[in-house]
């Protein structure tokens, strides 16, 4: 084997500039060198999938008042309702909107979308996009059609995103069509699949359409669908809700504690009332303080909703006088966070809320109001059930070895070496995209974008204080347990075996 040579050049600057010289083979043996070392350690332990995740310091006994939504927060729904919601919704597409008899035959496809993904209203693409604002090139797709990296960059002409590409909120003034949407519940998956299959509807028959109208077009059939979903729920509960027989234990021990529950949600009060006595009981509501339906958030966070309307449950119809207390028993609509903290007096860190959406159920009362936030994702327990298999923990380690191998040694100069490093970087893009189609063939993990965090964990880690599967997960804590993040090193601090 040739010698390793060491030479130092000084330049201009007062830095001193180290270069490596090796040789090919030199390397290859690095490289076999690193994969044995590699073959010796240990794999890394499990995820508990039903673990609580924390993004900022959370001391539970400091909690006092225990916030819900109630749609894939308390209510957790089996993967019929995503077909009930696409079937519904494509009816409409053809009855109420006068698309081809052949939309109406269209089968909904569970395994091509995950939620987070951005959807180009102009151009009709789907992408995931990182927490950079960097579309992952080998994601983006017209339809089910994958369009490949030179027609993505001559479509966008680079890969960043501007952020009121991203977001429309950051335009003054706001238009009144955007020009990129992110589908970021768990409902926009059969919104999503029925989109890309209408698309290759059209392709496949050469009927041209116009992008924007067909977005526009879904999400009314998407929206109207969901009054029939919730028809179909209170007819049938058993059919389209998952009974955890842990949720009532949860609730009851918040109450024996001396915590206050209430619950906040857009659901109509007869969905949540057949769906909580399901799941909890026909006395469910004794255990509220207080129960808002038909809230509409994320108006009813950012106080741009109507005051309080009292329902009177017996006639199904809003009381028109003002309500100038939220008591136990009865049932709210509408109102606004401001409102409902005047007349509760439940302010700040004393409060924490459970959502599922980040954005509609927890950013702005966390960012406005102080309130402690816990994000449900359901999508946890099926990723984290694959990131516990031993193909996927030693591809995320031989990654890892592998670019280490490649900064430590990109300096070569040798054109033998050279090439051995452009081979490193081809198993490296190789491994990467192996370890992606273990969650999604098409898009990939919903909270990764390759080394980076996707769009949609940006916002999950800065919206939520803690994170988790379900609600009854926390079953698994004392209410005076004090969570707490992990120290991640940053870029510039030394390497730690603790981090």
């Amino acid at each position: 084997m040739n010698n390793v040579k060491l030479i130092l050049r000084v330049s201009a600057s007062p830095r001193l500039q180290t270069f490596r010289t090796f040789t090919s083979e030199d390397l290859w043996t690095n490289y076999e060198q690193a994969k044995s070392w590699l073959r010796c350690k240990k794999l890394p332990p499990d995820i508990e999938p039903n673990a609580v995740f924390c993004n900022d310091e959370i001391d539970l006994s400091k909690v006092e008042i225990y916030g819900f939504d109630y749609d894939y927060t308390l209510a957790s729904y089996k993967k019929g309702v995503e077909y009930l919601i696409h079937d519904i919704a494509k009816g409409h597409l053809v009855k109420k909107y006068g698309y081809p008899e052949g939309v109406g035959k269209l089968i909904y496809d569970p395994n091509f979308a995950i939620r987070g993904l951005h959807y180009d209203v102009e151009k009709g693409l789907f992408l995931k996009v990182d927490s950079f604002h960097q579309i992952q090139l080998g994601t983006v797709y017209r339809g089910r059609e994958k369009l490949d990296d030179e027609t993505v960059l001559n479509i966008y002409k680079r890969r960043h995103l501007p952020v009121n590409f991203l977001e429309s909120s950051f335009l003054t003034p706001k238009p009144q069509n955007v020009k990129m949407v992110q589908l970021a519940d768990i409902f926009s998956k059969p919104e999503m699949s029925l989109m890309a299959a209408v698309m290759d509807y059209f392709v496949e028959n050469n009927i041209k359409y116009q992008p924007e109208s067909l977005y526009y077009d879904v999400s009314k059939c998407i929206g109207l669908a969901h009054a029939t979903f919730h028809s179909e729920t209170r007819s049938n509960p058993h059919l389209y809700l998952h009974k955890d027989k842990e949720l009532r234990p949860y609730l009851q021990g918040l109450i024996v504690a001396g915590k206050k529950i209430f619950l906040i949600t857009n659901s109509p009060f007869e969905t949540v009332d057949v769906g909580m006595s399901y799941m909890v009981g026909e006395d469910w509501r004794d255990m509220f303080e207080v129960v808002i339906v038909q809230a509409g958030k994320p108006h009813f966070f950012t106080n741009n909703a109507q005051p309080f309307r009292q329902l009177d449950i017996n006639r199904g119809v809003f009381l028109w006088d003002q309500v100038e207390d939220l008591s136990k028993g009865k049932i709210y609509a509408g109102g606004t966070i401001n409102d409902f903290q005047r007349l509760t007096g439940w302010r700040g860190g004393k409060v924490m809320y459970f959502g599922d959406h980040p954005y509609t159920d927890l950013a702005d009362v966390t960012l406005h109001h102080g309130w402690k936030t816990a994000a449900v994702i359901r999508e946890l327990e099926k990723e984290i059930a694959m990131m516990n298999t031993e193909s996927f923990k030693w591809g995320v380690n031989w990654q890892q070895v592998l670019k280490s191998l490649i900064e430590d040694h990109q300096d070569v100069e040798d054109p033998e070496a050279k090439k051995v490093i452009d081979d490193w970087k081809v198993e490296v893009n190789y491994v990467c995209m192996s370890l992606r189609d273990m969650f999604n063939p098409h898009f990939g993990s919903m909270f990764r974008s390759y080394s980076n965090p996707t769009y949609f964990s940006r916002k999950l880690f800065r919206f939520s204080d803690i994170y988790t599967s379900r609600v009854t997960n926390l079953l698994q804590y004392s209410l005076n347990h004090t969570f707490y993040p992990r120290r991640g090193a940053l870029p510039h601090e030394f390497k730690s075996w603790f981090v």
